[in-house]
């Protein structure tokens, strides 16, 4: 009889502990944070671009050209007037005359010269992995509603950029608000095209969503509301633009094509260089962009730090009345690059 009460006993005993268990795991549960087994992202080192002011140093080195061209006729002044013209020519391809180091060493420059100011402002090379946050500020206070995260991930000449913003804290209970944008396409030597744009607003009355395809060979855009329109040469989306900019070296106005998903709109963007900002990663050497609109437009304004690959690290959203409606400024920016050949620039 008391071996019978004690095996009773036991099993009510577990039938209480499995019970408080069960509890547990429903009330504690959802705070229990599961180990994140992706690989963590190290922070960018801080280094300053010198990419504004490359071509201006790079033009001094063209007067050394004439210094050449004089010092080799001297020795044969009949023959060698002939000649020179088309020892330089064959040299500017690639072949290298041995008999003739000076001559041959002075097109292999000027080649690299016209090379650099065609393309006085190629961007820094981007990361294969990027993770930038962003704090969503009210206005130009420092009150904090919404968090935006940019993911940039390139593979074999392909790239995937994606952002996420959504309200946070108190803001989040007057007004839940969610942006998905997303934009993929190839990546090379030139930067970024996009071939697809797609953002998704989700909001307590319901979801609105766009998106376009570009044809950079037919030269068209076709969006999901069945429009289809000219795509100029160089579009960029919305979110690909902060990471791809036109060129920014001695200009005062870039000029850029951008699609958000609804339409292309042709923007100018005043250049300002070398402006210093506050940020919580501290105090940022950037180049300003503002863009120039009308008294009834929206306007935008972009910070590009010049200490970090050219980054975006601050945007201001203004009103058509002219009020700046938020801010996104920089908390972390962190990255990965591969070792080893670089696969995602195409030579």
């Amino acid at each position: 009889m008391s071996f019978r009460l004690d095996t009773v006993s036991r099993r009510v005993a577990f039938a209480v502990v499995v019970s408080l268990l069960l509890h547990s795991l429903v009330l504690w549960g959802p705070n229990i944070r599961l180990p994140d087994f992706s690989p963590a992202l190290p922070q960018l080192t801080a280094r300053l671009e010198a990419l504004p002011s490359a071509p201006a140093r790079s033009k001094p080195k063209r007067k050394t050209r004439p210094a050449a061209k004089q010092i080799e006729p001297a020795p044969a002044p009949e023959p060698k007037p002939e000649t020179l013209p088309q020892a330089i020519i064959p040299a500017a391809s690639t072949p290298v005359a041995a008999s003739e180091p000076a001559v041959a060493s002075a097109p292999v420059e000027t080649g690299t010269l016209a090379t650099d100011a065609e393309k006085p402002t190629d961007r820094p090379p981007l990361p294969m992995h990027a993770r930038l946050t962003f704090a969503i500020n009210k206005g130009t206070s420092s009150f904090r509603i919404g968090e935006a995260i940019h993911t940039l991930d390139i593979d074999d000449g392909r790239y995937v950029l994606q952002a996420t913003t959504s309200t946070v804290g108190i803001a989040r209970l007057f007004k839940s608000y969610e942006l998905d944008q997303y934009s993929s396409g190839r990546y090379g030597k030139g930067g970024l095209q996009p071939e697809l744009f797609a953002e998704e607003r989700k909001e307590r009355l319901g979801k609105q969503r766009n998106a376009v395809e570009f044809d950079h060979t037919g030269q068209r855009a076709h969006f999901s509301n069945g429009k289809d329109v000219v795509l100029p040469p160089e579009t960029q989306d919305i979110l690909s633009v902060m990471y791809q900019f036109p060129p920014l070296a001695h200009t005062e106005v870039a000029a850029v094509s951008v699609c958000n998903g609804k339409k292309i709109e042709h923007y100018q963007f005043g250049v300002t260089v070398d402006e210093t900002i506050d940020t919580p990663l501290g105090k940022l050497l950037t180049v300003h962009l503002h863009k120039m609109h009308a008294a009834n437009e929206e306007g935008l304004d972009i910070w590009l730090a010049r200490e970090y690959r050219l980054f975006p690290v601050k945007l201001r959203f203004t009103e058509k009345n002219g009020e700046v409606s938020g801010e996104a400024v920089i908390t972390d920016i962190r990255v990965s690059e591969e070792e080893g050949v670089r696969k995602d620039v195409v030579n």
